[in-house]
């Protein structure tokens, strides 16, 4: 069977690590071809073709036509077999990182090719600047990585023949028996505003012993940046327990080595794979637990419940004009840019609604409000009280008393359900039913955008503006 993997880039991270663990659970069952819109930093494991034009717009340089775009990739795949491809596997097609995709993909189609188009991320999911409104792509089949985005995209008009269950592969990690020193509660993720690191610094005033809260990487995006050297200097000036650039300054198995546990701290994930790596190597988890994403899991039978699903903030712990302002401005700033329609009196009873019992989830909070609360923890014992007296579980957040049941069962449970073998597997089932199944349908966008954009999706760590 002859695929080709079409995507933006084969840049390190998440979907490019998805792309290449797919290929190699395929092995010898498909002949693979990247076509990517720039050449990969680093060698691959199968080949790849570029087409510039599929690249970000804002690497782009050129106004090449859509059609001809899509005839510069059927070229690309024609120079690699004679006969042309099987199949396209075509990811994260609707995040509009490119203005022409969409268009390239309906041209594809409209050539009488085979698609599918697997959603790692959607455009109306927090993501509203640079928003575009036009259709997504009918009549072709679609994958998704987690059961909550087969259920939105089956109410949005989907139909379940063409609609596909891919859940990502968990690989292996490795780490060295030799060290001693594990003194690390490990959160290794790069440090973008949505992973709300301030939520993971805040844990580190409740570990009662020595050990550190540690984060891996640095982010990339000049916001993303500002507001993770404001931790930085936060931490550094209040001598809390916490290290940073832990990956950028030592090899990642070393750094997992060291590590006694991990933490998850995000606001907001995709397929949540931070929930699965910790047992592979022998770790517990601790942290924030998102119902949408673990829904999967629970499913499988993990372990998960000793995970907190928020932390309860008094309102007068921080300036709560500026969060009543900044919450509100930013929930109407993204439903204008998604041209949703709003009522002024029906914000005011939301956030109300969210601050009912007179305190707020911790992860609603940016940088700012985030960093006032803790200071007024760290300045007043009678505070501090109050929080662990509101969210007991806080005083033992790094503890569990069935540690080692709770780690063999889900390392068990993860090795069984997300090995490479059972992705293949799924795979082919589902390459096939493209192959050989016709199918008509589309996705009807308001429904994506009513699902996505609830008061209490609304996280001012996600608003731009929030930070100005």
């Amino acid at each position: 069977m002859k695929i080709v993997y079409l995507h933006h880039h084969l840049r390190p991270g998440g979907v490019t690590k998805v792309i290449e663990e797919q290929v190699k659970s395929l092995n010898a069952s498909v002949e693979p071809l990247a076509v990517v819109g720039e050449p990969p930093s680093r060698p691959g494991p199968f080949p790849f073709t570029v087409v510039p034009a599929i690249s970000y717009d804002r690497d782009r340089n050129d106004s090449t036509r859509p059609d001809t775009i899509a005839r510069s990739i059927m070229n690309a795949a024609h120079t690699e077999w004679k006969d042309g491809p099987d199949l396209f596997h075509v990811h994260n097609p609707i995040l509009g990182k490119n203005k022409d995709f969409i268009k390239v993909i309906n041209a594809l189609i409209s050539m009488g090719e085979k698609v599918l188009l697997q959603i790692h991320d959607f455009a109306e999911d927090g993501r509203p600047y640079g928003y575009r409104s036009e259709e997504y792509p009918a009549d072709c089949h679609y994958g998704v990585i987690n059961m909550r985005d087969f259920g939105v995209l089956i109410r949005s008009g989907l139909k379940e023949e063409g609609l596909h269950y891919i859940p990502n592969p968990v690989h292996q990690l490795n780490i060295k028996t030799d060290i001693k020193d594990r003194d690390i509660i490990l959160y290794p993720i790069r440090a973008i505003r949505r992973k709300n690191i301030g939520e993971a610094v805040l844990v580190s005033l409740f570990i009662a012993d020595n050990r550190k809260v540690g984060i891996t990487l640095e982010p990339t995006s000049p916001l993303d940046r500002q507001s993770y050297h404001g931790w930085m200097d936060f931490v550094k000036s209040e001598k809390l327990k916490v290290l940073f650039r832990l990956g950028v300054d030592n090899d990642y198995e070393t750094v997992l080595s060291k590590s006694c546990c991990m933490i998850t701290t995000s606001v907001k994930e995709g397929f949540g794979l931070t929930y699965l790596e910790p047992w592979g190597i022998g770790r517990m988890l601790f942290g924030r637990l998102l119902p949408d994403i673990c829904s999967d899991f629970f499913k499988k039978g993990l372990l998960l419940d000793h995970l907190y699903r928020k932390i309860l903030i008094p309102l007068d712990f921080m300036d709560r004009d500026l969060f009543a302002r900044k919450w509100q401005n930013c929930y109407i700033e993204k439903l204008r840019l998604y041209g949703m329609s709003y009522e002024d009196w029906k914000i005011d009873e939301d956030f109300q609604k969210l601050t009912e019992e007179g305190c707020i989830d911790f992860g609603y909070l940016n940088g700012i409000l985030q960093k006032q609360v803790m200071l007024n923890l760290i300045n007043s014992r009678k505070k501090y009280k109050k929080v662990l007296d509101i969210n007991p579980f806080l005083e033992n957040i790094v503890f569990s008393d069935n540690e080692r049941e709770i780690v063999d069962t889900n390392k068990k449970i993860v090795e069984s359900e997300y090995s490479l073998q059972k992705n293949r597997d799924n795979l082919l089932k589902v390459y096939d039913k493209v192959l050989n199944r016709k199918v008509t349908q589309s996705i009807n966008r308001k429904v994506l955008l009513e699902t996505f954009n609830t008061p209490q999706q609304s996280y001012l760590l996600l608003c731009d503006s929030a930070y100005g």
